[in-house]
């Protein structure tokens, strides 16, 4: 079973693909590229953080100036956008997906943590971390209270 991760981005999805539960690949792929790397499993299935549970700037920016908001919310928007493509694509293709609530204990930004639980030891960034998180959520059967969408293709 293959089971892609994916953090929705506005400019480069970060992308994991594990086989079975093993860590074995690290991207940052625009939506073809994504969809290409689905379509070339079997057997797969697609594990995402939902950005579209993101609604408001976040607490830490609440005293930021108004243009800083501004270009977070942009920011925001268009990660929301990213995904809704996404899955948009996913469905059409008949790929099942999931979607997991943002959490601030994904390993995006703790990469050491990361590796050890991984065993990955190559080139890492913020995304694919996080996406990586996902999919080692889905990989290992662990669909819990962060679920927020589950689409029934199969």
């Amino acid at each position: 079973m293959i089971t892609v991760g994916i953090d929705p981005d506005g400019t480069a999805h970060g992308v994991a693909v594990y086989e079975d539960q093993t860590l074995i690949a690290l991207h940052n792929f625009e939506l073809f590229d994504v969809l290409k790397l689905c379509l070339a499993f079997d057997d797969v299935v697609v594990s995402m953080e939902n950005t579209l549970m993101t609604n408001a700037v976040y607490t830490r920016n609440k005293n930021a100036n108004r243009a800083i908001q501004d270009k977070i919310a942009v920011s925001i928007g268009r990660c929301q956008q990213s995904q809704i493509e996404l899955a948009r694509a996913l469905e059409r293709h008949n790929i099942i997906y999931v979607l997991h609530n943002p959490t601030k204990n994904n390993w995006a930004k703790n990469k050491e943590y990361f590796e050890r639980i991984t065993g990955w030891n190559k080139r890492s960034n913020e995304d694919n971390r996080s996406a990586a998180y996902f999919a080692f959520l889905e990989s290992r059967g662990k669909r819990n209270a962060n679920i927020s969408k589950q689409n029934n293709i199969r």
